[in-house]
Formats: C-alpha cells, sequence, structure tokens
C-alpha cells in the first residue's frame, strides 16, 4: 500500500481528515446503494419500496454479525501496528478470517431457508410478501460479501489506508447504479426482475469489490496474503475476536430488532408509512454514515496511539472528532427540518400524500441528528481503547427504551409517537457517550493507567 496515512505522528487535524475523507466517502457510497434501489423501485410502485423496507432489519443483522469480526480485526491490527508488532497481526489477521467466514455459511443457509416465516411478521400483502422473500433470499446469497467486504477493508484501515477501499466502493457503487435500472425494469435482453433485480444487482456489485480487495492484497502481498505459511490459528486470538467485536454485534442486532418491532407498530398504520420508515431511515444515514466512516478513523487513530503509549493525542484526536461528526449533524439537522417533504417527493414522484406525511417524519428526527453523531463517534474513539462493551451497553439500553416509550406516545401522537420514540433515545444516546469518555478519560489519568479494569484481554497482556 503506499496511501497509508501516519497517524503517531505530526498534526492530528491533518492526519484525522486525510484518513477519515474516503472512509466517510466510502460510507456515503453505502448509503448510496440503498438510495438507488429506493429510488428505482419507488419508480415500479410504492409497494416494492415496502417490500424492500420490510428486509432492511434482517440486512442489517447481517451487517451486524458482520462487525464480529471487522471490529475486532480493526481493533487488533491498529494497536499491533501501533506497537511495531508483525506477527501479532497476522494472527489477529487469520483469526479475523476464520470467523468471517466460519458466520458467513451458518447465516447463509439459515436466512435462505427462513425467509419466509421470519418476514410473516409483517402480515404483508401475498405480492409484497412474496416480492420481500425473494428479495431476503438472493441477498442471503451474498452475506459472504457483506461480510468480508468490512473485514477486508478493516485490514487496509488499520494500516493508515482509506484510499485503495474508497476507489473500489466507488467502482462498485457505479456497477450497481448500473445494474439496477437494467434487472429491475429488464432492459434491452435483460428480463424484467423488478424486487428481485435490485437484490441481485447489489449482490453483484459486492462480489465485485469484494475480488478486487482480495487481488489488490495479493498483488501487494499485505497483511492477508501474509498469513497462510508460518502462521498458526491462534485460539487466543479467536477469542479476542470475539471479545472485541460481540458487544459491538450484539448492539447492532438488538438494535435491528428493536426496529423491526417498531416497523411491526409503524405497520398497524398501513403499509406507507413503512416506506416512509424505509426512506426516512436512509435520509438519517447521511449524517449517520458519514459519522460512521470518521468512527472508523477514529478507531484507529485511538488504537494506534494508544498501542504505541502517545497518550496525549488522544483527548486532543478526539475532541477534533467531536468537532467534525458535530457539523454532520448540524448540516443533516438543517437538510431534514428545511428539506421535509421535498426530500420524499424524490422517492415517491407519484405519491405526495405519502410524501407529505414522510415529512413528519423529518421534522422529528431532525432535532436529534448531533446527537446521534456524537453517539456514533465516540463509540469509535472508545472502540479503538478496546473498550467495546461501554458504548454498547449504552446504546442497546435506550434502543430497547424505544419500545416502550413508542408504545406509550402512540395512543396519543399516532405514528409519529414512534419518530419521537427514536428522536429522544438517540438525544439521551449521545449525552451519555460524550459522559462516559470523559468519566473514563478522569478514572485513567488519561487512559495511561488503570485501563486493565475496563479493557479487553488483548490490552491487559499488554499492559502486565
Amino acid at each position: 500500500m503506499t496511501k497509508r496515512v501516519n497517524l503517531l505522528e505530526g498534526s492530528i487535524p491533518k492526519g484525522l481528515l486525510k484518513l477519515s475523507v474516503p472512509l466517510m466517502a466510502s460510507s456515503l457510497i453505502g448509503i448510496a446503494y440503498s438510495i438507488t434501489d429506493s429510488m428505482w423501485l419507488g419508480r415500479l410502485s410504492t409497494e416494492a419500496v415496502s417490500a424492500v423496507g420490510t428486509t432492511h432489519f434482517y440486512v442489517w443483522m447481517l451487517q451486524a454479525i458482520a462487525l464480529i469480526a471487522s471490529t475486532g480485526i480493526n481493533v487488533g491490527l491498529s494497536q499491533a501496528f501501533g506497537r511495531g508488532q508483525r506477527e501479532e497481526a497476522r494472527e489477529v489477521m487469520k483469526a479475523g478470517v476464520f470467523v468471517c467466514l466460519s458466520l458467513a455459511f451458518v447465516i447463509t443457509i439459515t436466512l435462505f431457508f427462513l425467509a419466509d416465516p421470519i418476514l410473516s411478521l409483517y402480515k404483508l400483502n401475498a405480492t409484497t410478501h412474496e416480492s420481500a422473500v425473494s428479495y431476503l433470499k438472493i441477498v442471503s446469497l451474498g452475506t459472504v460479501f457483506i461480510f468480508s467486504i468490512p473485514l477486508l477493508t478493516a485490514s487496509f484501515y488499520a494500516q493508515g489506508d482509506s484510499v485503495t477501499p474508497f476507489k473500489v466502493a466507488i467502482l462498485a457503487l457505479i456497477t450497481n447504479i448500473v445494474l439496477d435500472p437494467v434487472l429491475i425494469f429488464g432492459l434491452g435482453i435483460f428480463p424484467r426482475l423488478g424486487v428481485e433485480g435490485a437484490a441481485l444487482a447489489s449482490v453483484l456489485a459486492q462480489a465485485l469489490a469484494s475480488g478486487i480487495l482480495i487481488f489488490i492484497s495479493y498483488r501487494s502481498r499485505d497483511i492477508l496474503f501474509q498469513i497462510g505459511q508460518g502462521v498458526d490459528l491462534a485460539k487466543n486470538r479467536v477469542k479476542d475476536i470475539f471479545s472485541l467485536g460481540i458487544p459491538t454485534c450484539i448492539h447492532s442486532l438488538i438494535h435491528a430488532f428493536v426496529g423491526m418491532i417498531l416497523v411491526a407498530y409503524v405497520a398497524d398504520f398501513g403499509q406507507d408509512y413503512i416506506a416512509i420508515y424505509t426512506i426516512g431511515s436512509q435520509l438519517e444515514s447521511l449524517a449517520w454514515m458519514s459519522s460512521e466512516g470518521f468512527s472508523q478513523a477514529l478507531t484507529t487513530f485511538t488504537g494506534q496511539n494508544y498501542g504505541a503509549k502517545k497518550f496525549h493525542r488522544l483527548k486532543k484526536g478526539y475532541l477534533v472528532g467531536m468537532t467534525i461528526v458535530g457539523i454532520f449533524g448540524l448540516a443533516s439537522t438543517c437538510l431534514l427540518f428545511f428539506g421535509r417533504e421535498n426530500l420524499f417527493a424524490l422517492f415517491l414522484p407519484k405519491d405526495p400524500q405519502t410524501a407529505l406525511y414522510g415529512g413528519q417524519y423529518a421534522l422529528i428526527l431532525s432535532f436529534s441528528q448531533i446527537f446521534m453523531t456524537f453517539e456514533i463517534g465516540t463509540a469509535g474513539a472508545l472502540n479503538g481503547l478496546a473498550l467495546t462493551k461501554y458504548p454498547a451497553i449504552i446504546a442497546t439500553i435506550f434502543n430497547v427504551f424505544r419500545i416502550p416509550l413508542a408504545w406509550m406516545l402512540m395512543p396519543s401522537y399516532g405514528v409519529n409517537g414512534v419518530w419521537m420514540a427514536m428522536s429522544i433515545s438517540s438525544i439521551i444516546k449521545g449525552i451519555l457517550h460524550v459522559a462516559f469518555f470523559f468519566y473514563i478519560q478522569e478514572k485513567t489519568s488519561g487512559f495511561s493507567q488503570n485501563m486493565g479494569k475496563y479493557i479487553s484481554r488483548i490490552a491487559r497482556e499488554d499492559e502486565i
């Protein structure tokens, strides 16, 4: 790799921005996959958007389970490279690949054969249900790519290279953009596949991205291709991957599960509101995924500097990071507040009434955007320090809190009570994440002492 950023020396803002800009752009490209699907499917029918919307949370679950390997890889490699331990890095990478492929195999089989019964939860009409099942089955066949892309990109990120994955992501997005209308509407020699076409386009684009990343790693003889000879599968590293990744995975899984319950609430008000929830989530994700990208940069930054024992750079890096993600949050607030129903009209040009109701979603969620970005950015900083369980605990508690809160608000506010529950919980989570970061910083003298009381076994071994 030739585009690595030195995060251990020099200007912290410059280093973070140089690493994070491609990461944020890559995250936005991930959103573009969903937005592209929704915009084309919206021109097919509102029912098509609803069908894909019901599968959203199962795809989210796949991505959550993929976090086990990718989080463990990112934290483990970042700290290993910060310490200059190449052998440790190779062990971490081999354990990550083993975990990734094992989980992908089990999940593919399970989701493919259970797609029909699990989607029955939503009680959709027969046509929408059939489309949703077909979409989810096709996506399940691409599970290996959903799992391998985060793992492969994490290995690049941990070494300070965010440019290479970004270039690959752009190519994959272009592929998806081209294939979507061709496969959905059946252009030229291709048959009209509708919802199934959108799923197939995404899977093919992800397969292309995985193949290119593997080829680049092979050509450069990178860390992925240094695990074949002389590196045994270390059980302790496999345990470390799970120790670091499971808290983040559980948080994301429960978040997805809560989302499924809320969608069930929303479905009681009509299928059009599922489309509003789907599109609204994608609009929110402009700030959400930008912050996720920057969060990955903070994970790498804190991991490398903690591993190198450059504790004085950690607090400054965090404050710089919060300033940047806060800007994302304010921008998202303005977009949702002032754009409102006009944004939804872009996705539902044939359904102005549903777009009008979507404006209420945008208005209510606009107030929580900056707090959401603070939560995500802080979680990234804590993950780099191997404090993965604490942000996961805070987020999980208040994500679950959305269910009873929505149940209490719906009698008075209808479907808007669901949107209010989501917004209120995001505000609370953002405040508590920031408060916890400064609490731990004070308790550990700037993360330089007594960290063994809080962090995972990997880091404790290094302190002994």
